[in-house]
C-alpha cells in the first residue's frame, strides 16, 4: 500500500531535514501508531504520504513515495483523493463550506458522484462518528472537537483505502474518542481500510495498532510490534510508565491487561486533596448564553477561589469553552451576572483588571503576532514588566530554544500551543485561563505544565482550565466541574467527579481505584510499601490496620 524509499525532505525555511527516510513500508489493512515528541517528523511524513510534501509545502525532497502504486512525485494530492483521506493536526483549518452536511458532501461532489451517492454517503459518515444531529448546523457554531468530528467525517465519506490521521482525538471528549477509535478498529477489522494515526496520547491507541513506528528529529528510529516498540518511545505513555515501574515485560497495552496482571493486589488509602478556601476573585450567577436559537449555557452558578486549580470537563459542546468566555467579558450573556475581582463586563474596572488575566484560547495562534517567536517573547515581557530569566525559564519550561527564530505560522500545532502558553504564563497573573492547553503537548511538557500551574495556585493565582485529558485533570485540579448539555452537572475534588466516573476516570483510577489519580500516586505508595516495586503478579501487599482499596 505504501512504499518510502531514501525519502529526505527539507521545508524551505529549514535548516536541516525534517524527514530522513530510507525504508519504511506499510501493508493493506495495517493500523499503524506514529509517535514521537513535538517536532519529531510525524506531520511531514503523513503529508508526505497525502502528496502535499512537496507539492503545497515546497523545499527540497528526495527519494519515492508511492502510494497504491501513484509515485507522489508526479500526483499531486487532488490525484489521490479518490485512494486517500486526510485529517489535518488542525481541522479547524481543513474546513471550507457554512454547514456540516454540505462540508461532508464538499468532496464527493468535486469528483462527481452522483447526488443520491452523496447524499447515502453523508448520511452513513455523520452516522459513524455521531454527529447526524449536527447535520444543519453552522461550521463556526461547532466546538473544537465537534469540528475534528466533521473533517473525519468528511474523510471516511471517500471511503478511502488509506486514511491518514494528525492528532484526531486531541479534543474530543472520552466517549467521543473512544467512539472514533471503535470506527477506525472497524475500518481496519472488517474492511481492510490501511490506517495510519499520529498522536501524542497513546495510551489509548497501544492495544488497537498493528505496528507502532517510533520518530525522532525526523528519523525512523523503531518500528514493529507495538509490545516490541514501546521501549524505545522517548515519551513513554503512562501504561509503559506504569509496566517499567513494576517490572512488566512485555509492557501492558491495556487497562484490563494492567488489571489482569494486578490480580487482587491491595493498596493503602490516600489522603485526598483539599479544596481552596481563599478570596473569591471570579463570580457567575445564574448565567445563560444563547447562539440564535441554541442555548449554550443554563443558569450556571460558580465561583472561582484564589489559590484553587478548577479544571472543567464535559463532552464537546457542553459549554466549557462558553462559560470562559463569558467569564472574561468575550461572550454575550443574555441572563444572569459575571463578577470578576468584583466588576462586571463593560465596566472600565474590569477592563482594566483583565491586564492581570492569562487566557490561552483554543486556537493559541490568536497569541502570536510577531514574525519571530523570541519578539512575542519580548513584547510580553515587556507588557508584564518581569525579567529576561523570567523568560529564559519558560523557554526552558516548554522547549522553545530552537523555534526562537520561527515564524509562528511555521510551527507546529504543538509548538505553537507551547509558544502561546509561554507568553501567557510570562509574569505573576492573578487569574489564569487555559482553554484545552494540552493539545499537541508530550506527556513529559504536560507534566511541567500541571506542576508549574500547581505552584502558582500555591502562590495565590487562580487557575481554570478545560480539558478533555482526563489524565491532565487528575493531575493538576483541585476541583473538577463537570458541565452537560449547557448546565452544570456535577461539581467536587478529583477523586470524587473524575474517580468515580465511568466515562472521566483518569488512567490510573480505572486500575488502582479512585484515590489513585495519576501514577505519582502509586509510585509514592509502592515506594513506602514492603516488598518495593518487584513484588510479582498476584501478590497481595500487607496492608494490615490500613483500609486498602481492593482491586
Amino acid at each position: 500500500m505504501i512504499e518510502v524509499t531514501e525519502l529526505h525532505y527539507q521545508y524551505p525555511a529549514g535548516q536541516s531535514p525534517a524527514l530522513i527516510a530510507p525504508r519504511w513500508f506499510v501493508g493493506e489493512g495495517e493500523f499503524v501508531l506514529l509517535a514521537g515528541t513535538t517536532g519529531s517528523g510525524k506531520t511531514t511524513l503523513l503529508r508526505s504520504l497525502v502528496s502535499l510534501v512537496p507539492h503545497f509545502y515546497g523545499g527540497w525532497f528526495g527519494g519515492r513515495v508511492v502510494i497504491g502504486g501513484r509515485d507522489t512525485r508526479s500526483h499531486r494530492p487532488a490525484d489521490l483523493a479518490d485512494l486517500v483521506g486526510y485529517v489535518s493536526q488542525e481541522p479547524e483549518a481543513q474546513t471550507l463550506l457554512d454547514r456540516v452536511a454540505d462540508e461532508v458532501a464538499f468532496a464527493l461532489e468535486n469528483l462527481g458522484y452522483s447526488s443520491g451517492a452523496v447524499a447515502a454517503r453523508v448520511e452513513e459518515a455523520l452516522d459513524l462518528l455521531g454527529i447526524a444531529h449536527l447535520r444543519e448546523r453552522p461550521i463556526e457554531s461547532l466546538s473544537g472537537g465537534e469540528r475534528q468530528r466533521v473533517t473525519l467525517a468528511a474523510a471516511l465519506a471517500l471511503r478511502p483505502r488509506l486514511l491518514l490521521l494528525d492528532e484526531p482525538t486531541s479534543q474530543l471528549d472520552p466517549w467521543a474518542a473512544e467512539s472514533v477509535l471503535e470506527v477506525l478498529r472497524r475500518l481496519v477489522d472488517e474492511l481492510g481500510v490501511t490506517v495510519i494515526l499520529a498522536e501524542h496520547r497513546l495510551d489509548r491507541l497501544l492495544g488497537s495498532a498493528t505496528r507502532l513506528t517510533v520518530m525522532d528529529k525526523g528519523h525512523l528510529v523503531a518500528d514493529g510490534p507495538p509490545a516490541e516498540t514501546a521501549a524505545f518511545l522517548p515519551d513513554p505513555p503512562l501504561l509503559v510508565q506504569l509496566s517499567q515501574a513494576l517490572g512488566w515485560s512485555p509492557p501492558a497495552l491495556t487497562v484490563a491487561d494492567a488489571k489482569r496482571r494486578l490480580g487482587r493486589a491491595s493498596f493503602p488509602s490516600r489522603a485526598k486533596r483539599h479544596l481552596a478556601g481563599g478570596e473569591v476573585i471570579l463570580t457567575l450567577e445564574g448565567v445563560t448564553c444563547q447562539r440564535g436559537d441554541r442555548v449554550v449555557l443554563r443558569d450556571i452558578d460558580v465561583v472561582f477561589r484564589r489559590g484553587s486549580v478548577t479544571v472543567i470537563v464535559g463532552r464537546n459542546g457542553a459549554g466549557k469553552t462558553t462559560l470562559v468566555r463569558a467569564a472574561l467579558g468575550l461572550e454575550p450573556v443574555q441572563r444572569g451576572r459575571v463578577r470578576l475581582f468584583g466588576h462586571e463586563p463593560g465596566e472600565p474596572a474590569f477592563r482594566k483588571r483583565l491586564r492581570s488575566v492569562a487566557y490561552v484560547p483554543q486556537f493559541p495562534g490568536a497569541l502570536l503576532l510577531a514574525t519571530r517567536l523570541a519578539d512575542d517573547l519580548e513584547l510580553a515581557r515587556q507588557s508584564r514588566e518581569c525579567s529576561h530569566d523570567a523568560v529564559q525559564a519558560m523557554v526552558d519550561m516548554f522547549e522553545l530554544a530552537p523555534l526562537l527564530s520561527a515564524h509562528p505560522f511555521d510551527l507546529s500545532s504543538g509548538e505553537r500551543q507551547r509558544a502561546a502558553l509561554a507568553v501567557a504564563l510570562l509574569g505573576n497573573p492573578e487569574l489564569i485561563v487555559l482553554d484545552e492547553p494540552t493539545r499537541g503537548l508530550s506527556l513529559t511538557v504536560k507534566r511541567r505544565l500541571a506542576k508549574e500551574l500547581r505552584q502558582r495556585a500555591a502562590g495565590g493565582a487562580t487557575v481554570i482550565v478545560t480539558t478533555h485529558d482526563v489524565d491532565f485533570a487528575a493531575a493538576v485540579a483541585d476541583r473538577v466541574l463537570l458541565l452537560g448539555n449547557g448546565t452544570a452537572i456535577a461539581e467536587g475534588p478529583p477523586e470524587q467527579v473524575l474517580g468515580e466516573s465511568f466515562a472521566y476516570a483518569p488512567l490510573i483510577s480505572r486500575i488502582f481505584g479512585p484515590a489513585f489519580l495519576d501514577l505519582e500516586d502509586v509510585l509514592e505508595v509502592l515506594a513506602a510499601t514492603s516488598p518495593p516495586l518487584d513484588w510479582p503478579i498476584g501478590y497481595t501487599l500487607d496492608v494490615d490496620d490500613v483500609d486498602g482499596i481492593r482491586m
